[in-house]
């Protein structure tokens, strides 16, 4: 580059700085580099800058009174601002203060280049006030465009907790910030030579019926051994981009439009991959959640087997009292999650019993009262056991409250009717049906019918009636998963 063009570099974050100055000055810029608004001014009193980057969240000056006092002082030096964290508002005050354009990160380093020269070699004073004229106004409407798609982007799988639902809502974004008529996922069969396993699809309306989805044979040979995105515009328009997580493919996106529509562009196409990798971010950090929590889940139930196994007459306790709560759960109408959440607490809620010594909890005869109030402190063990593991937010308050009763007389904090959670109400009534059924060393167990009379003797006292009177018929429905005590 003939007389390089000089620019400076504000970021407080010295690998930023470090990253920019590295790039700018390998393709040809005189770089400069401030930590903080205030040097950044006392720099432009002693050199002279073709151009100035400047991140929005500085210390000492912020980047929009930086930008402010630059266009006050060097009208015709232009500015772009970048942030990591876009706002149409922010976007639209700093454009309108006379920015030159407005960059998220993490940077594109070659989209970087290219601003970089656009607003170099178009260099002219930016008044604020020039924000009115038709090309600020066209370059405004552009930049919020594109920060309220971006900003779609980093938002589209926040509160999506499941991988169906982060391939759906994949699907909805991608359709919606490209304006396409149709999209779909298409997940591949990895054990049936990549063949498709199933799709999830959205369409812009009911009843316009699409072109079949681009993903052929041929293409979806191609993707496999290529594994780059495809612009499509011979016939109905359309943009197919694979999801790779860890060098796996693990499916294909695919867009299409109406054939009456314009087609689609490069940018589409750059920010359809960045959905995927968004998307593939999710999944894959979905997928280690899932996997640690499995893991610690096993980890915990041996744990509670190996506990139980001591004890002849509470082998398999805590399996059984799971495939009871978990059958009276889906009775009382509860969601796929809460049944999935108390058929875990079932299997953990006894595990406090690890922090009771082996006199009491293996005694023969009945506890003394002393005993018993060691006994009563397990439930709150073993809520401090799953709690330090932070996978169990829902299940620990079930494990510390399986013991409260209807009356309030119960532990560990004795509250009173629906004041305990609904889900440990369920599992106390399981937990007591298992609990009579057993035989014990000082006596032997009941029967089914005489466990479900004595339930509903002390129902309305001891236990909510209707969790009771709900679990009679869990019972007489023979459910399957249940293995009855004769």
């Amino acid at each position: 580059m003939e007389n390089p063009s000089k620019i400076l570099v504000v970021d407080d974050e010295p690998d930023i700085r470090s990253l920019l100055e590295d790039f700018l000055r390998g393709v040809g810029y005189v770089v400069h580099a401030a930590p903080d608004g205030e040097e950044a001014l006392h720099l432009l009193q002693r050199e002279g800058f073709h151009g100035v980057l400047a991140d929005l969240q500085l210390p000492k000056l912020g980047g929009l009174e930086l930008l402010r006092a630059i266009k006050a002082s060097h009208p015709t030096v232009p500015v772009i601002m970048l942030t990591g964290y876009p706002s149409v508002d922010v976007a639209v005050e700093a454009m309108k203060d006379g920015a030159a354009d407005f960059i998220t990160k993490p940077l594109r380093l070659d989209d970087l280049e290219r601003v970089l020269k656009r607003v170099i070699n178009g260099r002219v004073a930016q008044h604020p006030e020039s924000a009115s004229s038709h090309g600020s106004l066209s370059r405004l409407h552009t930049k919020i465009k594109e920060l309220s798609i971006l900003y779609s982007i980093s938002e589209a799988f926040q509160s999506t907790t499941d991988i169906e639902g982060i391939f759906q809502r994949l699907v909805d974004v991608a359709r919606e910030i490209v304006g396409a008529q149709c999209a779909a996922f298409t997940i591949l069969d990895h054990d049936n030579h990549d063949l498709p396993l199933k799709t999830v699809q959205t369409c812009h309306t009911d009843d316009w019926h699409p072109a079949p989805c681009p993903l052929d044979e041929r293409l979806l040979g191609q993707l496999l051994l290529q594994r780059q995105p495809l612009l499509l515009n011979h016939g109905p328009a359309a943009i197919v981009i694979p999801m790779l997580i860890k060098a796996e493919l693990l499916g294909v996106l695919s867009v299409w439009a109406n054939p009456e529509e314009c087609p689609f562009t490069e940018d589409d196409l750059l920010l359809l991959v960045a959905l995927c990798r968004k998307a593939a971010l999710s999944i894959e950090n979905q997928f280690l959640y899932e996997s640690l929590y499995q893991s610690l889940l096993e980890t915990l139930k041996a744990l509670v087997t190996t506990l139980e196994a001591k004890d002849p007459y509470t082998r398999a306790h805590s399996q059984r009292v799971s495939q009871y709560a978990t059958a009276l759960a889906a009775r009382m109408g509860c969601s796929q999650e809460e049944q999935d959440i108390v058929k875990v607490a079932g299997y953990l809620h006894d595990i406090g019993k690890v922090g009771i010594c082996d006199a009491i909890l293996l005694k023969p005869q009945r506890l003394t009262p002393a005993e018993y109030e060691q006994i009563k402190a397990h439930p709150v063990i073993g809520e401090q056991i799953v709690q330090n593991l932070g996978y169990f937010a829902r299940e620990k308050v079930i494990i510390r409250h399986h013991h409260e009763r209807w009356d309030g007389r119960g532990y560990p904090e004795g509250l009173l009717q629906d004041h305990t959670p609904f889900l440990a109400r369920i599992l106390t009534v399981a937990d007591a049906y298992d609990a009579i059924t057993t035989d014990r060393p000082y006596r032997a167990g009941k029967s089914s019918r005489e466990a479900l009379e004595e339930l509903d003797l002390w129902a309305g006292i001891q236990f909510d009636r209707d969790v009771v009177v709900a679990f009679r018929h869990v019972i007489g429905s023979n459910c399957p998963r249940l293995a009855h005590h004769p």
